[in-house]
Formats: structure tokens, sequence, C-alpha cells
């Protein structure tokens, strides 16, 4: 997925990309169900870039030799020569070592080419470990002219003798959003299936009777324990018994003994008529699924890869579908703090205890109402999380830089800690903290000065004063209803944060708090009323800086008024009108834990 969308991207800014795979030798249940018009996607033309693919044929007679395999790396390698000498590379680029890490490294020793090399998942936390793998993986790593890692892989290819000078970050992967939309076309099973059962590859990827007839969740992506895809199961069986007409979707497969496990179990618990399970669909018919189905369950917990880091959590929030996810997916999404339970997605403390897992299904199933705001805040927060990713400028500037040979452009990007694509910025807080403010000193950093004093003393008191003790983020949402409306929003109390501490200032406070060093200082701040929150002792990374209108929203919640209240007491505009321009807001408080949320005391 991250291969196909990478290689479109590079072409779209210019570049001329080889893909040189095996894919069509991939063998079933991790086939793709591909039509014609999806096989016509994977070469394509954007002015002066390109992508061309070529595929290794599958194993014939004329392959044989004793003991037999697909001679992978040889077809491979071949393939790669042979279009080097079409059209000369300036940079191999490999991304998973087995056998495509290998092969790239073949492939640069033989035509002269400088080679970046990427593992992920399974290589980096499993096969890199085998005795019988681990000597060569070393050693084209340590061959490699940039390796594109970070966080434990980085630190494992440091331990094991690789140049700290030559890791990089490959960037953060963005999900295209003008794919993944809420609006579009919505996958229609009973097509899929009569063209999945017509295909004699795919027929045996089909199982299950549901036609669709209930609404129905979703799962993607492989099957197993640790995939949640059994608990799953033992929830939909619970949700059946309670006469609650459901059915599961599952584009999702795993090895034979897995798959068969599934199946049997399925059909054991009297659920071969509300599951239906379809071959994997191409990447970009991903959204047509999401948008048909009632919820889609993203429930990894337990994965022996803990560096795993799935992206289709944020596939199912931008696709505008409401995500049931794992705690342990979930943590792993940056900023997860800002989506918890029934706010932007449903989180599962649990995955094992089935119980709990039915009763949020059910919940949705029998009050299906908050649905749209839910997947409209996590789409918001996915997108938000994605606008400062530089994908795929990070990945072009170090193939352009190792296609030069000049490394040296690039910032080294791994110390002890995960990669960064950036020098690593001095703290302003570390700055100014020392500077003593005196006669004639710019204006600017001496409100700076006094900022950051102020943080100080904040967190020395709350050190102090607070308890060691967090509410988690996650399941900081505590309301009657398993999702929250907007028209469950406007009754609800909101209560400032009882951390939260707010600092004063008399200038524009955000020409002030994004620098990180002198220079980037105004030489004479604006004049304008804006404050800055503090959220405690063990918060103060990241100052959030307010207006006047939140600050004053902030005031007025004192636990004595609901949100439409207060939003009453700002005035100016009819209460439609009102409520449209401030409901956000008042989210936004929530969702940056600025605020809490009660319900009102019930009428005696």
């Amino acid at each position: 997925m991250r291969t196909y969308w990478g290689a479109h991207a590079l072409a779209r800014r210019g570049h001329n990309v080889e893909v040189i795979t095996n894919a069509k030798e991939v063998e079933p249940p991790f086939r793709m169900l591909m039509r014609g018009e999806d096989w016509g996607r994977c070469d394509a033309s954007y002015g002066d870039g390109s992508v061309t693919v070529r595929w290794t044929d599958p194993v014939d007679a004329s392959q044989t030799y004793i003991p037999m395999a697909s001679p992978f790396v040889s077809k491979l390698v071949s393939l790669a020569a042979q279009a080097h000498r079409e059209q000369p590379f300036d940079v191999v680029h490999s991304f998973y070592m087995e056998p495509y890490g290998i092969a790239a490294h073949l492939v640069a020793e033989m035509v002269q080419r400088p080679h970046v090399l990427r593992m992920a998942g399974s290589d980096a936390g499993r096969l890199w470990h085998h005795p019988q793998f681990a000597p060569l993986y070393d050693h084209v790593l340590r061959s490699a002219d940039a390796v594109l890692a970070s966080g434990e892989v980085a630190r494992r290819a440091i331990a094991r003798g690789i140049d700290p000078s030559r890791i990089f970050s490959g960037g953060n992967f963005t999900v295209p959003e003008d794919v993944f939309t809420p609006v579009g076309p919505v996958l229609d099973i009973a097509t899929l299936r009569r063209e999945a059962e017509a295909d004699p590859r795919s027929r045996a990827l089909v199982w299950g009777k549901f036609a669709g007839e209930y609404p129905h969740f979703g799962i993607y992506g492989k099957i197993g324990t640790a995939k949640g895809s059994f608990a799953l199961l033992e929830a939909m069986a619970r949700l059946k018994q309670e006469a609650l007409n459901v059915g599961l979707v599952a584009l999702a497969h795993g090895s034979p003994p897995v798959e068969k496990q599934f199946r049997e179990r399925a059909a054991a618990l009297g659920l071969e008529d509300r599951v239906l399970q379809l071959p994997f669909l191409p990447h970009w018919r991903v959204p047509e699924f999401l948008r048909g189905c009632r919820a889609v369950c993203c429930l990894e917990q337990g994965f022996p890869i803990a560096f795993h880091t799935p992206i289709v959590a944020r596939e199912v929030l931008l696709a505008g579908s409401c995500l049931v996810g794992s705690a342990e997916i979930l943590r792993k999404v940056p900023g997860h703090e800002r989506l918890p339970s029934g706010f932007g997605c449903v989180a599962i403390a649990d995955v094992k205890d089935v119980a709990v897992l039915a009763r949020q299904l059910g919940a949705i199933l029998r009050d299906p109402a908050p649905l749209a705001d839910i997947a409209a805040r996590g789409r918001a927060f996915a997108h938000e999380l994605q606008c400062d990713m530089r994908f795929p400028e990070v990945l072009e500037a170090v193939l352009a830089a190792a296609a030069r040979r000049d490394l040296r452009v690039l910032p080294v990007s791994h110390k002890d800690g995960p990669a960064r694509t950036s020098p690593p910025p001095r703290p302003f807080h570390e700055v100014v903290k020392q500077v003593d403010v005196r006669g004639g000193i710019l204006p600017a950093l001496a409100e700076a000065v006094r900022i950051e004093r102020a943080i100080t003393a904040i967190g020395e008191e709350a050190a102090k004063t607070q308890p060691d003790v967090h509410a988690d983020p996650l399941f900081r949402l505590t309301i009657r209803r398993w999702g929250l409306t907007r028209d469950d929003l406007a009754g609800l109390i909101p209560i400032r944060a009882p951390n939260l501490r707010i600092i004063a200032s008399d200038c524009d406070l955000r020409e002030i708090i994004d620098a990180k060093q002198m220079e980037d200082l105004p030489a004479t701040p604006t004049q304008r009323r804006t404050f800055v929150a503090v959220r405690g002792a063990r918060d103060r990374s990241n100052p959030l800086v307010l207006d006047a209108l939140t600050a004053h929203i902030l005031d007025l919640c004192d636990g004595k008024h609901t949100v439409a209240e207060i939003i009453a007491c700002l005035g100016g505009a009819s209460d439609e009108e009102a409520r449209a321009r401030h409901f956000p807001w008042v989210e936004a408080l929530f969702a940056n834990r600025l605020i809490e949320f009660r319900a009102p005391a019930q009428p005696r």
C-alpha cells in the first residue's frame, strides 16, 4: 500500500519510477481481487513523471530446480538490471528486507548506484532476529547508502553496527485524502461476491452467507487472535442472541490454519448467515468498503511486534467511518489524547472482554444517531494530524541526496531517540529561562521570560499539590450515551480542567511562543490581548495560546451553566448561528483537555 502511494506521489513530482515486484506471485489468501481497471492503475503517466511496473513471472516448469522454490531474488534482480539498461537509475530504493532489500543490494552493486533501504514490521521485528537471516541483513544494512528507520528499528540498526549518520526518517506517510473521503461510491457486496466467485483464483476466499440485508460492521487486513478477530466473533454471537440484526463483512484473511480456525469458529457460533468474508481489494477501493459499514473495527491487541503501527485507523477516520479501535491501536495514533472514546471514536480498553465489546457494538446498533458526529470529529482529527506530515517530500529529499551521494545536505536524523527529519531545535524555554529581565532588553524577550517563569512556577506548584494520578485520555468522556451528538452537547455542563492555569499577556503570544531561538523573536511584538493555557506539571511541553474569546469561554465554564447557556451568553447571533459558530469551539476545548463535561443533575 505504501509502495503504491509512494511511487505515484513521486511520479506526480516529476520522477520516473520503475517498480520491480513479485506481487503477481502472491499466494492465496493474500491476493487482491483485481479488475481490468485496477491493473490499469498500476502504471501511470503524470506529465514529466511516470510509474512503470515490472512483474516477475509466476513459477512454471522453466524455473524448476531442486529443492523447489520461486527464485524471487534472481528474478527481481534480473528485471531491475534490464530496466536499468533501458533507462539508467539514479538510485535504488527497497521497502522490506525480504526479499526486496536483498535484491536491491545486488542491483545497486551490479549497476553501481546508491541503495536506500527501508525495513518494516515483520522483517525488522521478527526475521531480523533469526540466526540464519541476521548476518546477511546486517551486511545489507551496513552496505546501504542510507537507511530509512526510526524508533526501535533505528536503535537496533545502530546496535548492529550501522553508522548513525546514514539513518534517516523516511517521513510520515499520509493517506491520500482525495481517495479516502466520506463521499463516493459504496461497495456492492453482492456484486463483489459474484466477481470473486467467478474468478478461480479467488473463489475459495469467499465464505459465509451474509448478503447485506442488515447493517454490518467491517474489518479488513489480517485475521488472528492478536487482531481481535475471534473476540469479535464471540461478540457477534452475543448480538445475535440479543436478536439484533447485524452482519460482519471481512476483507480479512490469514494463513491457512488461521483461516480455517476463523471459519470453523464462526460456524460453531451460528454466524455463517451473519458473516461474509471477501478477498482483499486494492488500496483505492478500500474507501468503498468503509463507507458501507455501520462501524469499522480495528481491534489489534497484544501484537508481538510492539512498534508495529498500522495505518488502518487513519484510513477509517478519513473515510468518515466510525472507528471502533482497541486502546492499543488508538494509543499508537499521534495525538490520540484529542480523540477520546465516544467523541471521535469508540475505544475498547480490553478486546478480550467480550461482554464489553458486545455492549459497545450493541449500543451503536440500537442508537445510531451519534455516528455522524463521531465520524465527522474523527475525520477532522485525522485531517489535522496529516497537515504537517511532509510526504513524499522527505522521502524525495533522502533519495535525491543519496543519488548525488551527498547525504551531508541532510541532517543526521537519529541520536538515541526516534529519527527526525530536521535538526532538534533547542526548546525556547531553555533559551530564555536563565535570562534576567533588565532595562533595554528586547520587549518580546522580556515577555517570553515572564511567561516562562510563570509556567515554571505553575509546574512547581502543581508538582507539590496535584496527585500523580491522571485519567486515561481515551476514556475521559463520561456521559450516559455511548457517543456524543451535537444536540447532547448543548445540555452538558462544561467545567474547566482542574489542573488548568491561564497566563494573560498584552502581546500576541503566538509570535513569541513558537520562537526556537533569539532570532525568531519579533523586534516589536504585536499588541493584542492573548493568553497561554498550561495544564499542570506533567503537560507543559506544548503550551496552548488562546485568544480573548476562548479565554472568555473558559471563564464561563464554571460548572454552573450548560453549553447552550454559555453560547447564549456570547450573544451576537441567532441560536442556530451561535451554535454553528461556537459548538466547534467548545468541542476543540474538550479535545485539547481544557474542559471536562458532566451531565446536569437529574430533576427530583
